[in-house]
């Protein structure tokens, strides 16, 4: 597969046994971007690829079901000085906050490439475009696009229904988009918001991820089927997909 997404956890809003939070494995030919570092996808990140193999780290935001592995990431390779150091991308302030949370000035620099993105950011790693585009949230997040040859990948990140959303998502070949919310509200999709971003975008396959914790997967999917008549799956630990 010439590019491929493997669902790390998408547990939310705490990891929970063999359960762990928000995280995505996303190959692209030669490269290989860690995208939201949720409690728990370290360790299941280390089933896949060795830390040697990783070029690029992505945390859409900074709640705790999205990052708190980024600690343990910088605990290894810190310890581990022979290994090649990623490049992380966040948002605007990620460094001083992960650095307060470490107890050092300059710590993230001394073991990671670092940069912040803002919105409208057009990217390269490796061989791979990919674009950041802000979304509708509690705090500041970033969703991902990346395009490696004529395939498409769209990762909506944590967000309420936005315009954004579908210009992130168009004719993307797979869409992982949240479902945190039971009911409207203005930082997370409900299933059938998702499924109208879905429509919207002329998505060719949706993973539903991140569904809200009053609501049982399989009924989240099928909320959002009523609204998107394309290819729908859950995301699920272990998860692989062609994109």
């Amino acid at each position: 597969m010439s590019m491929s997404l493997t669902v790390l956890g998408c547990q939310t809003p705490y990891p929970k046994p063999d359960q762990p939070c928000s995280g995505y494995l996303l190959r692209m030919g030669p490269s290989i971007v860690w995208v939201d570092a949720g409690p728990g996808t370290f360790a299941e990140l280390q089933r896949h690829v060795g830390l040697a193999d990783i070029d690029a780290i992505w945390i859409s935001h900074l709640h705790p079901d999205h990052c708190a592995d980024l600690l343990s990431a910088w605990n290894a390779f810190v310890n581990t000085p022979s290994l090649s150091r990623p490049v992380v991308f966040g948002p605007p302030g990620w460094v001083e906050r992960v650095d307060a949370m470490l107890g050092q000035d300059g710590a993230v620099g001394s073991v990671f490439i670092t940069q912040e993105v803002c919105d409208g950011d057009a990217l390269r790693i490796g061989s791979v475009d990919v674009s950041a585009w802000q979304v509708e949230h509690s705090v500041p997040a970033f969703g991902l696009r990346a395009q490696y040859r004529d395939r498409v990948f769209a990762y909506s990140a944590d967000s309420g229904p936005c315009p954004q959303l579908a210009d992130l998502a168009r004719s993307a070949h797979v869409l992982v988009i949240e479902a945190g919310a039971d009911t409207p509200q203005p930082h997370h999709c409900t299933p059938e918001e998702a499924g109208d971003v879905a429509t919207a975008s002329q998505v060719s396959r949706v993973i539903l991820t991140h569904v809200s914790p009053g609501v049982a997967p399989e009924h989240a999917l099928w909320r959002l089927q009523t609204r998107f008549a394309g290819s729908a799956d859950l995301g699920r630990s272990g998860l692989t997909v062609p994109v």
